[in-house]
């Protein structure tokens, strides 16, 4: 199975009963993990600072989405009004 193939195309219903289910939360603990790895390895393979990558990307993302602007909205950045 893929990793995503436990999560794609899932209902929010859908989700909130494999949260209920033990054996669908050890599937998801093992992807997690997984995924978890690859990102650690990839960064410290390539030099990223995973840290500062977050920083860099949570300040990028404050000047594309304004609190002002986006509170109560799930619209994209082009999507707002100027």
């Amino acid at each position: 199975m893929d990793t995503v193939d436990l999560f794609r195309f899932k209902t929010t219903e859908q989700m909130e009963t494999m949260m209920h289910d033990d054996h669908k939360r050890a599937e998801m603990s093992g992807e997690l993990a997984d995924i978890f790895f690859f990102l650690l390895r990839f960064a410290q393979m390539n030099g990223f600072d995973l840290a500062k990558c977050l920083e860099d990307k949570m300040a990028y993302n404050e000047l594309r989405y304004p609190m002002e602007k986006t509170k109560g909205s799930n619209l994209k950045y082009n999507e707002l009004d100027t």
